[in-house]
Parts: C-alpha cells; structure tokens; sequence
C-alpha cells in the first residue's frame, strides 16, 4: 500500500503542475538549432526555445499550411539581465506574399517567394506559471496564410547581437499521459535555459519530490486516523 501511495501522490502533483501548464501551455523544444525545423502543425502550440551564437546565425523553421489557415506565432524573450532591450527580426517567406526588399531580409533566405518582416516589437510580457519564468513580449503573428503550399519562418538579429529567444507557434493545447512524466524534464530544462545553475535547478527538481512525498504522507497519517470500514477489515 505505502508503494501505491507514493504513486498515486506522484500522479497527485504531475497532475496539478499538468493543470497549471495547460492554462498557458507550449510544448516546448529544447537544444540547439538544426539547419531548418520543421513544424508538423502550426494549429497544434509549440514553444522554440532557441539562441542566436553568431551575428551572421538565421533560425529557419518550415511548414506546410493550406489557403485561409490560421497562422499565430509570436517572439518572447527570456527576462535574463543583459537582455532587457533584446530583439530579433522575423520574417515569414511563402507563397501569395509581397516581395519584399533584400536590404530588409538576411543575407541567407529562400529565393523566388514573397515575404512579410516583422520588425522588432514590443509586446505583453508574459509569466508561466509552471516554471516560475518570466518572459518580454516581442512580435507577434496573427493572420490567414494566402495559399496552399509551403512557407518559413526566419528568426535572426539584423545587429548581429547574440541572444535568447522564444519563439512559440499554435494555440491548441494538446498533451497526452505520457506528458505528465515529461514536465519534470521539461522543467528543468527550461530553468537551465535561464542560467540557473544545475545544482539550484536539480534543488527544485529535489523540492518537487519533497512536495510528493509530504502529500503521500499526509494521506498516510490521515488514513491512519480514519476507523477502518467494513471492507478493509
């Protein structure tokens, strides 16, 4: 019985920090950029967590999307000392777009499409909740794509300043069981991605089984004073 408790209160309070993600939750994506990322779906919400190294350095993700779908997608920057006044340039090339001036786009960009620039912004800040993060609003992106085809979303600094960003895309929150064992990974990978070193943040990681086991135990004692009914006799 002592093992059932200790796993019903783990589920106990991956469910509660699952509840709290899902009021504003992005799946998020960790490590470093790849050469083109693709994005399955743009409905579905995804959360890039993503740093510029190089001045020259383009983040380029893809996507396939139809006429009159909806595209939303926004910059959030990482409230870190030393990136209080951080931007980036985004820029959505595909088809059905304007062209767009080159003086304007990175030097390394898909030719033969149109393109939209979204200059540095600023926009609402923003908290998360489950991982206790603050972020700066930056650009953000609401519109019906023109056609059916494929399209890119380029993220890069037009002052080759290093830096972090976010970039999330989607507003449907889909998450499935074996989320639940994801958060805790997922936790502290977002508080790494802040500089918290890995002792505070493994710390947390240590007060989060602290919380489950006070809750097991609780249901222990609390149990322990219940008169037993007649089927546990």
């Amino acid at each position: 019985m002592n093992g059932f408790r200790w796993i019903s209160g783990l589920f106990l309070v991956i469910g509660m920090l699952f509840a709290v993600q899902s009021a504003a939750a992005h799946r998020p994506s960790f490590g470093d950029q790849q050469e083109l990322t693709e994005i399955e779906n743009i409905d579905i919400s995804n959360a890039f967590y993503r740093q510029l190294g190089s001045p020259s350095q383009v983040d380029a993700y893809v996507f396939d999307a139809q006429a009159g779908e909806r595209l939303h997608a926004g910059i959030n920057i990482p409230a870190l000392t030393g990136l209080e006044e951080y931007q980036v340039s985004v820029a959505l090339f595909g088809p059905g777009l304007p062209e767009a001036g080159h003086d304007v786009l990175p030097e390394v960009h898909p030719e033969d499409l149109g393109a939209l620039v979204f200059s540095p912004a600023v926009s609402e800040d923003f908290f998360e909740p489950f991982t206790q993060t603050r972020y700066w609003g930056r650009q953000q992106i609401d519109m019906d794509l023109p056609e059916t085809g494929t399209y890119y979303l380029l993220v890069w600094s037009s002052e080759g300043k290093s830096g972090k960003y976010v970039l999330d895309v989607g507003e449907a929150e889909v998450f499935g069981p074996a989320d639940l064992l994801r958060f805790p990974v997922w936790w502290l990978q977002a508080r790494l991605y802040f500089g918290q070193g890995p002792v505070l943040a493994l710390a947390g990681m240590l007060l989060l089984i602290t919380a489950v086991a006070v809750i097991t135990l609780r249901g222990g004692f609390t149990r322990l004073g219940k008169p037993r009914s007649q089927n546990e006799i």
